[in-house]
């Protein structure tokens, strides 16, 4: 799973400045809502977004009555989840959000569908999360993109741009590397499109001169490379010291900030969620939400949204919460959102980004 790594600093104002009381539920119009999140250990960072978005939200929905909030600590570990989930359902929360990690997730859910209380994923993105909905009865529904939607968005990226040129494909020889490139190259076969060249290299390596000679026998200079951050940089400079130009794009690993040491070269493309980004695309009033919000707290603010308004709705209409998620449309910042048959919502969050020497920018963007 790939996180981007954010200033704590804008986690922490909005926990600040949207407090939402822990109290009891005053009357039938209020809303409770569980957070479960890593609150705790190395993923912390990453359940406060969470909890700092779903605060916002729920700040902005009171003035339609009171959304109260009951957050809890998944620790992001298998016991940690059957924890939150004993908790929230003790504690007779209407629906659930959150949940970064498989662990805690795959623990909690048969204990939240036997109380009947929906979960909407902000995080998770294992594909059989959604698929065996129907095998399981797991109450859940996810604003989180699946698993193979990172490869389908890099493919349809580079089908229209590569569609006349030649491209190569390399991979860091990871389960997650290789399986990016597989997909992706699937994907392109598919529609007609083959690689001139396929390769793969070993991670961390101080120099990858040897992978950037291959490249460069091939005449190729279109490449799609699923590695990490440090690797695209090493690969990108060696190419570069044998006077190769390479247009290269990566995919959303390209914004974890594993290391310093050696800076990405201008130009540089990354396909990511654009909550993932640190600019957002021009003239798109549903992207520009992301520059409010960090990290997760946007699709964990999106997710309240939604589960208030489920909520509510199911209260107007006398019918299951479970039912109107399955039904309706929902108004929320990352744009409108409906769920397909398995719980998926059908949203578009992948975007370009270029490395612009200090920081990704929408690709559309001038320098």
């Amino acid at each position: 799973m790939r996180h981007p790594i954010l200033a704590v600093s804008a986690a922490a104002t909005l926990l600040a400045a949207c407090f939402v009381s822990d109290a009891p539920a005053a009357d039938d119009a209020s809303v409770t809502i569980g957070v479960a999140a890593p609150l705790s250990g190395s993923s912390a960072l990453l359940g406060e977004q969470v909890r700092a978005g779903a605060q916002e939200a729920a700040a902005a929905l009171g003035a339609d009555g009171p959304v109260e909030l009951r957050p809890v600590d998944t620790a992001c570990t298998p016991e940690g989840g059957t924890a939150a989930a004993q908790a929230l359902v003790a504690a007779q929360v209407d629906a659930v959000i959150g949940f970064l990690c498989t662990e805690s997730i795959e623990t909690a859910l048969p204990l939240l569908a036997q109380a009947d209380i929906p979960t909407i994923d902000v995080g998770v993105r294992a594909n059989r999360l959604t698929d065996k909905r129907a095998k399981t009865g797991n109450r859940i529904w996810r604003v989180a993109p699946r698993s193979d939607a990172e490869a389908d968005a890099i493919a349809k990226l580079l089908i229209q741009r590569w569609r006349d040129v030649p491209y190569g494909l390399v991979d860091d020889g990871t389960i997650y590397g290789r399986g990016l490139a597989d997909a992706v190259r699937t994907r392109m076969e598919a529609a007609g499109l083959r690689a001139s060249t396929v390769d793969n290299y070993r991670p961390a390596e101080e120099k990858q001169f040897g992978l950037a000679r291959r490249i460069q026998k091939t005449g190729v200079t279109n490449i799609f490379i699923a590695g990490d951050r440090q690797d695209v940089a090493v690969i990108a400079r060696d190419a570069a010291e044998l006077e190769l130009k390479l247009e290269i794009y990566g995919g959303e690993s390209l914004f974890d900030e594993n290391s310093i040491d050696l800076p990405l070269p201008t130009g540089i493309h990354a396909v990511a969620p654009f909550w993932d980004a640190a600019a957002t695309p021009s003239g798109s009033a549903t992207d520009a939400a992301a520059s409010a919000l960090p990290g997760y707290a946007l699709p964990a603010a999106a997710a309240v949204e939604i589960a208030v308004a489920a909520v509510r709705r199911s209260r107007q209409d006398e019918e299951p919460v479970a039912a109107v998620l399955d039904a309706q449309t929902f108004s929320t910042r990352l744009g409108e959102v409906r769920f397909d048959a398995v719980g998926d919502a059908d949203l578009d969050v992948y975007r370009d980004y270029v490395w612009r020497g200090d920081h990704f920018a929408p690709a559309a963007e001038q320098p």
